[in-house]
């Protein structure tokens, strides 16, 4: 029996999409931390932040808190990447690990000429906030997540890997942008647990992050870690 991905292991169970959903929502507040903590360690403070923006105390600029959470996501898709490539072992840990961690978040935010990527080019470049600057961050972007996003696609082959791909593709990009930066920044603009208590976040970023952690905690038991055969 071929080792590599199939069609019999990668039905997307219900306990699967769980699990991935609350792996997404775990992975973007990594992200979040990863520029925070960078700013912490670079500036010696904490600057204001929500579920989806921060900022650096006003006497520290650097772009190296900007680059930490893209690396962050970046590295753990091409761990995902190196996951599926490995035998026996079932394909979709490894695709949710691409998946789940935003790609298309990456890619959106670039050729919309933001996100942290267009930033970091503009300020590499010196480039204006234009066609060149979004072009430019789209090619990095892409360069950096197309071979995982590939091996993804691979992984789902078989009956329905065109809406098994772009569910999974969707869903991170999905959740953060209704139940975090809608819902969660304006319960925060309205003062709801907005107070910051560990690591610069709110109150109410962390009772969402340990909810989506035991969440995915549980369901992840439940996952094949292995294929038969």
């Amino acid at each position: 029996m071929n080792d590599r991905a199939g069609p019999g292991s990668t039905t997307l169970s219900g306990t699967f999409l769980a699990s991935a959903a609350a792996l997404a929502l775990v992975l973007h507040e990594a992200h979040e931390l990863a520029h925070t903590l960078t700013g912490r360690a670079l500036c010696g403070g904490w600057g204001p932040r929500d579920f989806n923006s921060w900022g650096l105390p006003e006497s520290c600029h650097s772009w190296l808190p900007t680059l930490a959470g893209p690396l962050f996501s970046c590295a753990v898709m091409w761990v995902g990447f190196f996951l599926l490539r490995r035998p026996r072992v079932t394909a979709l840990p490894g695709v949710a690990l691409v998946l789940m961690a935003n790609p298309l978040g990456r890619l959106f935010t670039a050729v919309m000429g933001g996100g942290d990527e267009g930033v970091l080019v503009r300020e590499w470049l010196g480039l204006d906030r234009g066609n060149a600057a979004r072009a430019m961050a789209f090619l990095l972007v892409a360069g950096i997540t197309g071979p995982p996003l590939l091996a993804a696609w691979r992984a789902l082959s078989g009956i329905g890997r065109p809406w098994k791909f772009g569910l999974l593709l969707i869903l991170p990009m999905v959740l953060s942008g209704v139940l975090l930066f809608v819902l969660g920044n304006r319960l925060l603009a309205a003062g709801v647990l907005r107070e910051p208590v560990l690591l610069g976040a709110p109150l109410l970023v962390w009772v969402v992050t340990v909810l989506s952690a035991v969440a995915l905690a549980v369901w992840h038991e439940a996952l094949p870690r292995r294929r038969r055969g």
